[in-house]
Formats: structure tokens, C-alpha cells, sequence
């Protein structure tokens, strides 16, 4: 069979009123003008058969591609903006790795290498094979590949944080941090919710009921909404807030400004320009305390006779994150007998992650088994209980 002649062209001539004849050239497909000269016609038409993907030099079928395709999907669309942001860190860098490789190429035995070389950070390659599993799992709904060699690669076992602050480090932290982190970890540790719900509350989510003072939040992961009592001990510090903020408003109301768009926030935990906080620079305003903090706890063990060695184990046993403020108020509600139920209402935890929590901790706390033997000395009484008797007659007891 002889090659095609079609060319995807199409060719319209006119004639001209001197009796000159002028082509234009059309694509055949989109209709779109390319010119009057037929190889700069075909030349264009070329460049325009060419996909985005190989005009960004990226090889159709490979990983590379596989990554611009689920990055223009409604599954990546549809993901928090955190987890977006989480996943597209993870995937430019595979994308910079590995994506000039086919994904047909890719076999089970290179999965389980990826596994073995990342297992050092069990977090990181749980999280890279997850997002190749669903990368392959793409490929194999549209015929690239037969199998997603990915799927079940085992994830690796990822030790759970059961770290919680001292009061002494609480106190050196405190002492040492600006009035705006001072705050912070008062609200992380008091509201016990996570960071990025502590950095966006503002003034007007603060409101007084019956004499108790209330902070309203909905949880930006989970989109619960909760009414967090204030403590005690955190209530002056945000009456000391506010206070800041109203004499800031009488500041502004003599001062004539154009502004477009809402009025800003008026935030609890605002960045040094005001603004909410990049999670970046408050990670790095937080750690340069926790810096100053370690290097003063270093001096005191040299000064001790501590070794390099010893000095580095200690500071790594003490190092505490922002995080652990958060298990460090659940286990506190816990020790001052608050219930489980009582402590996921303010946590916006489930009632069984909760009890997780106390259960992983608090069995290993000197403090609640001394309460717990106080409790027992202070029961004298040699007769035996209602409850114990009837735990017995129905054979519970031997």
C-alpha cells in the first residue's frame, strides 16, 4: 500500500483581482489559520501534532508524565490544601529522580529497593511508595501497564511520639520565647489543638458565657467544629491580646486609608507582619527558642563533667516538638481526672484515639501509680465491698 499523502493541510485559494491566485492553509483538525506558505504551514502543523507533555520534554508513558497527569486530576484537586502541598513536595522530587523511566519498566524488585533504601525514614518511603502505588495504579486503569507492582509493598512500622513537656521545660521555653510564641504554646497547649488551627484564631472567634471565656474553631484537617473553654491560666494572656488589638483599632481610627477587600484578620498569634503565619518561618521562630534552650541545657552537663556523647543523648532525649503540646494537655486532662469524653470534646479527637493516647501513656507515669497507691492507702477499711461481693457471687472474683 503506498504511503498517505494527506497532510492534515487544508487549502483554500482565492484569486486576486490582478489574476494572482493566494493559499491559505488551514489545520485540517482545528481549523486554526497557519499562513499563506505551505512549509512554514506543515512546520507549524508539526509543532502542533506534538502533545504538551513532549513539548515540555516530558516521554509519554513515563513517570514524569504520570505525575502531570494526577496533578491535573480532580483525586489531587479534591485534596486539602496541606495534603496538596505535602504530596507535591514528594512528587517533584520523584519526578526529578526517576521520571525519564517508563513506567513498564518499573518491576516489583525496584518497589522493594525503593522500600529498603528509604527505610531509614520509614515515614518518607511509606509516603513515596504510597504515592507510586497510586501512580502506577493510573497507569494500569489507562493500558500503560498490566500490573501495579507497587501495591501492597508493605509499609514500614512507624513508631508512635509518646514524648510530652516537662513543666520545667515549659517554664525555661516560656521564659526564653517572645510574647507572640509565649502565647502560641499557651493556645497549643491549652486548646489542645494542632498548630495550624492555633496560628489561624483570631479575635473574633473569642466570646463570654456564664462567666467562662470561649474560643470557637472548626479544625481545618478534620472540618470539626468545637467550643474550647479557655483555662484559667491562658485567660489573661488572650484578655492581654485582645487589649493589644483594641488600642490598635483606636491607633487606626483617626488614620484615613484606602483598603480593597475585607479588613484584616485580627489575629491571637500573628506573624511579625501582622499576617498568619507561613508555616516555615513560625517552625523557624519556635526552633531558634528551642536552639537557646538546648545550647543553655548543653553548658549546664558540660559543667556537670558530661561527655560530647552523653551531652548529645541527653539533648535528644529532651528534645520536645510543637506537636507533643497537644498530648501533653490530653495526658494533663487526664491526670486531673477529666473522663475520655470530656477530653475529646475539647481535643476534636475521637472518644477511641483519645483513650489511645492515655492508654500508651499514661500507664508508664510514676505520678498516677504514686495517686493510685495514696488512693488505695488512704481505703483502711478491712470489709469487703458491695461491689466486690457482688463481683463474686456471679464468679467474677476466684
Amino acid at each position: 500500500m503506498p504511503p498517505s499523502r494527506r497532510t492534515g493541510l487544508n487549502v483554500v485559494r482565492k484569486r486576486r483581482s490582478d489574476g494572482t491566485t493566494i493559499e491559505y492553509f488551514y489545520d485540517r483538525k482545528t481549523k486554526r489559520f497557519l499562513g499563506h506558505d505551505r512549509a512554514i504551514a506543515l512546520e507549524s502543523l508539526a509543532q502542533l501534532s506534538i502533545s504538551p507533555l513532549q513539548a515540555a520534554g516530558v516521554q509519554t508513558g513515563s513517570i514524569a508524565a504520570l505525575i502531570v497527569d494526577y496533578l491535573k486530576s480532580e483525586s489531587y484537586r479534591s485534596l486539602r490544601k496541606t495534603t496538596q502541598i505535602l504530596y507535591r513536595g514528594y512528587l517533584d522530587r520523584m519526578r526529578e529522580d526517576w521520571g525519564d523511566i517508563p513506567a513498564r519498566a518499573i518491576t516489583r524488585q525496584d518497589v522493594l529497593a525503593i522500600r529498603e533504601r528509604l527505610s531509614v525514614t520509614p515515614r518518607k518511603a511509606n509516603q513515596v511508595l504510597s504515592l507510586l502505588q497510586i501512580l502506577l495504579g493510573r497507569a494500569k486503569d489507562s493500558g500503560l501497564v498490566s500490573d501495579n507492582v507497587a501495591e501492597r509493598f508493605g509499609r514500614l512500622h512507624i513508631a508512635s511520639r509518646t514524648e510530652i513537656w516537662s513543666y520545667r521545660m515549659e517554664d525555661a521555653f516560656l521564659e526564653r520565647a517572645r510574647p507572640t510564641l509565649q502565647l502560641a504554646y499557651l493556645l497549643l497547649l491549652y486548646t489542645v489543638q494542632r498548630p495550624s488551627d492555633v496560628l489561624a484564631m483570631d479575635a473574633a472567634r473569642i466570646s463570654q458565657r456564664d462567666g467562662r471565656m470561649f474560643i470557637a474553631l472548626r479544625q481545618a484537617k478534620t472540618g470539626a467544629l468545637l467550643d474550647v473553654p479557655v483555662h484559667t491560666r491562658l485567660v489573661p494572656h488572650i484578655q492581654r491580646r485582645l487589649a493589644e488589638l483594641t488600642r490598635e483599632d483606636l491607633e487606626q481610627a483617626g488614620v484615613i486609608t484606602a483598603r480593597i477587600g475585607p479588613a484584616p484578620l485580627q489575629l491571637l498569634v500573628p506573624s511579625p507582619t501582622g499576617k498568619v503565619w507561613a508555616n516555615r518561618n513560625f517552625a523557624r521562630a519556635w526552633d531558634q527558642v528551642m536552639g537557646r534552650l538546648g545550647l543553655a541545657h548543653a553548658r549546664e552537663l558540660f559543667k556537670c563533667g558530661k561527655s560530647k556523647e552523653e551531652v548529645r543523648q541527653e539533648l535528644s532525649a529532651q528534645h520536645r516538638q510543637r506537636r507533643d503540646l497537644r498530648r501533653t494537655g490530653i495526658v494533663r486532662l487526664a491526670e486531673a481526672g477529666a473522663t475520655t469524653p470530656q477530653i475529646a470534646a475539647i481535643s476534636g479527637h475521637g472518644i477511641d484515639y483519645c483513650q489511645r493516647i492515655i492508654d500508651t501513656y499514661l500507664p508508664r507515669r510514676t505520678e498516677v501509680a504514686v495517686a493510685g497507691m495514696e488512693a488505695w492507702e488512704k481505703h483502711q477499711e478491712r470489709t469487703t465491698s458491695k461491689v466486690v461481693s457482688i463481683a463474686a457471687t456471679r464468679g467474677r472474683l476466684m
